[in-house]
């Protein structure tokens, strides 16, 4: 049973957990899983994002890390606590006590990660669990908290070198626990599995394994259910409100909300742009519309996209072809609209964390509920995004735009407008962070579709 640190630290375990840590820190022997080297270069070099698997291959990655501390702590009952920040937005200050002998403390840009939360995962009409779907909790929970998490901490955490940071394995045993939560009693949209109570099979998106090392994979089935691992969470049920505040009237006011990234609820102002003409990038891709060389720094800002006829009519296409997939109905080319976040690169502050910016598209002139933010909230853009977007190559994010247009209902495709909100933690970062070489709206086509058929059972059921 995996338990909150707040009671985690008041059992015998915790001093096993020191006892692991402070080992696997002092070994540098990147090969011997005995070392947090080790697992660093596992995530390097094998860790999914913004791509399928995210949750399952974390999953997977945990169960073996855990096993890996009771191995190295010599206690064989030690199980991974976790963070619940929806409980306690403020980092343990088991972590952030700068003691030399501490284990657990590095430094950071900051502890409170309340302005990372968001309800948005648990909203009712997220139903369907893996990304490439309409709706997907597995894009909207690494979107947020996850992805904000990582920025607000800063300092290693914005790296993919962030398994150095103790506070990384509470954090994903909590991602892990919400995952969990969300999809009791019935899994919700989950593909079904083979489970090993039933016979049923009836998706193969559970084929094949994770890799973490060469000697190192789980089969992916395994990571359906945590139970199937052999573990369970003291708690498992969604968050229905957010912590209190910290008590600045800054975050009383964007506590009305339950998304507290907006400082304000009102539309940023326009910001001029250079614009970039369409361009055919691929047999399957074209560009329609961009902006060269944003630059961000404290400031919001909105910018507006412009369409011609042409790409208007093809856009509007898309969607109804989409629109009409999700019918049932079929008919029309599969295609999707990207947004593009193309070449971002770091400042030296940038890279630091402390912050992170808030993506709106269409995004009204004034947010006055929780619907409407989740009607307009596109993701998020910090250094973490950028590490995880550049460790195998130049830093190119997409954001997928169907999902919202369906929800807006857009019916003018002459243009789109996005929104950056910068949101701050503890200690942000002053001057410029992040320069995007461009930033584009594409339209590309699958050669399948890629949506799923909508399972309402499960077979032998989730629990």
């Amino acid at each position: 049973m995996r338990v909150e640190w707040q009671q985690f630290k008041g059992t015998s375990q915790y001093q096993s957990f020191l006892n692991a840590i402070a080992a696997m820190r002092q070994n540098t022997n990147p090969a011997d899983r005995g070392s947090l080297h080790f697992w660093v270069r596992v995530h390097q070099t094998y860790c999914p994002h913004e791509v399928p698997y995210f949750i399952s291959w974390h999953r997977g990655y945990l169960y073996y890390f855990e096993q890996q501390l009771r191995v190295s702590s010599g206690d064989p009952t030690l199980n991974l606590p976790y963070w619940d920040y929806y409980s306690y937005a403020t980092m343990p200050s088991e972590f952030t006590n700068p003691a030399p002998d501490n284990p657990l403390y590095l430094q950071r840009a900051g502890a409170n990660v309340h302005n990372a939360l968001t309800l948005s995962p648990f909203a009712p009409e997220v139903y369907n669990f893996q990304r490439g779907t309409q709706n997907a909790f597995e894009a909207r929970i690494e979107s947020a908290p996850h992805n904000p998490v990582h920025n607000l901490i800063g300092g290693i955490m914005t790296t993919m070198q962030s398994p150095f940071d103790p506070i990384f394995y509470l954090h994903h045993a909590n991602i892990d626990r919400l995952t969990h939560a969300w999809a009791l009693p019935d899994g919700k949209g989950i593909p079904d599995t083979a489970n090993p109570y039933s016979a049923t099979n009836s998706s193969s998106y559970w084929g094949g394994s994770n890799l973490y090392a060469p000697q190192l994979s789980i089969e992916r089935y395994r990571t359906y259910y945590p139970g199937w691992l052999g573990y369970d969470y003291a708690n498992a049920t969604v968050p229905t409100s957010l912590p209190p505040a910290s008590g600045t009237a800054q975050a009383a006011k964007a506590s009305q909300l339950s998304s507290p990234r907006l400082k304000s609820r009102q539309r940023p102002p326009s910001k001029r742009i250079t614009p970039v003409p369409g361009r055919q990038i691929s047999a399957t891709r074209r560009a329609l519309a961009g902006a060269a060389k944003l630059a961000f720094d404290e400031q919001s800002y909105s910018t507006s996209l412009n369409f011609s006829k042409k790409d208007a009519a093809e856009v509007a296409a898309v969607i109804a072809a989409r629109r009409a997939e999700d019918d049932g109905a079929g008919g029309g080319r599969v295609g999707s609209i990207k947004f593009v976040v193309d070449g971002a690169r770091l400042s030296e502050p940038g890279r630091q964390g402390g912050y992170f910016y808030a993506l709106y598209l269409n995004m009204p002139p004034v947010i006055d509920s929780d619907a409407a933010d989740n009607t307009f909230f596109l993701g998020t853009l910090g250094a973490f995004e950028i590490a995880a977007a550049s460790h195998h190559g130049p830093a190119k994010l997409e954001f997928d735009l169907v999902s919202l247009l369906l929800q807006q209902d857009v019916k003018d495709f002459s243009g789109l407008s996005l929104s950056w909100i910068r949101v701050d933690g503890d200690n942000p970062p002053v001057g410029e962070t992040i320069n995007v070489h461009e930033a584009r709206i594409d339209v590309a086509y699958e050669i399948e579709p890629v949506q799923p058929p909508r399972l309402k059972g499960l077979g032998g059921g989730y629990r």
